[in-house]
This record gives C-alpha cells, sequence and structure tokens, in this order.
C-alpha cells in the first residue's frame, strides 16, 4: 500500500508541482530550473528505494521542465498550457538539437507517461535507469545557466 501511496504522491506533484502560469517568464524560469533539478533528484531517490515508476514520472517532470525553460531561453512563444510534443518540437524546427535528438525525447517522454498513467509493466528498472541519464546528459549539454 505504501507503494502505490508514494506513487500517486509522485503523481500529485507532478500534476500540482509546476506553479502558478502568472508568474513573470523570469520567475518560471528560476523557478523551472530548480524543478528541473529537484526532480531530477527526487527520482534519483526513488530510484534508490526501488520506485523505478515513480521515478520515471518525476523524470518526465524534469523533462518537460527543461523543455519549459530552453523555450524561455531560446524566445520560443509558449501556449498557455505548452506540451512536451509541442515544445520538443518547436526546439528542434528552430535547431536547438537535431531530429535524433528530438525523436528521443519523445521516447523518453512516452516512458513518463506510461508511469504516469500507471502502466507498470511497460515501465522497467533498467528503462528508468536509461532515461535518468540521459536526461541528465540532455540538461547538461542544452541547459544554459
Amino acid at each position: 500500500m505504501w507503494i502505490d501511496i508514494t506513487r500517486g504522491m509522485a503523481a500529485l506533484r507532478s500534476a500540482w508541482g509546476l506553479g502558478s502560469m502568472d508568474a513573470s517568464a523570469e520567475t518560471r524560469t528560476a523557478i523551472g530550473a530548480d524543478l528541473q533539478a529537484d526532480f531530477l533528484a527526487e527520482a534519483q531517490s526513488y530510484m534508490n528505494m526501488g520506485r523505478h515508476q515513480s521515478a520515471a514520472i518525476l523524470a518526465g517532470d524534469a523533462l518537460e521542465e527543461t523543455l519549459r525553460k530552453l523555450c524561455v531561453d531560446f524566445c520560443v512563444a509558449l501556449p498557455a498550457k505548452p506540451t512536451v510534443d509541442g515544445m520538443n518540437a518547436q526546439l528542434a524546427k528552430i535547431g536547438v538539437y537535431d531530429t535524433l535528438m528530438e525523436q528521443r525525447l519523445a521516447e523518453l517522454k512516452t516512458l513518463g507517461e506510461k508511469a504516469n498513467c500507471g502502466l507498470w509493466s511497460e515501465v522497467s528498472k533498467s528503462d528508468v535507469e536509461t532515461m535518468l541519464g540521459e536526461i541528465r546528459a540532455f540538461v547538461s549539454e542544452y541547459v544554459m545557466n
């Protein structure tokens, strides 16, 4: 039961943890940088506890915040409710990264969504470990400090 509660809490944090849309772009960028680091750190702690599904949910959140930050950094106009797919496509379109990276990020997003929807059998521990490593590498290569 405890595992179900922690998975639920991870999903709630995912849904509600992104703050108000009324904040300025600079404030959202600063908060977003903190959130992506927080999400990755917490995802790693869930991995260490053996809860890889919850880690996948938080890693998906880190990916979303990273893409949001890149959109702000590269002056990509965001709709009121931006999607990972939309941000990913726009960033690839303006040349921030190539189509191979765009496809890989879409695959990582899909893994995070499977975990978020409770499709536990489709989210393996090794896939989540790879996901965390690839998101960390993506953040270190593409995010401007």
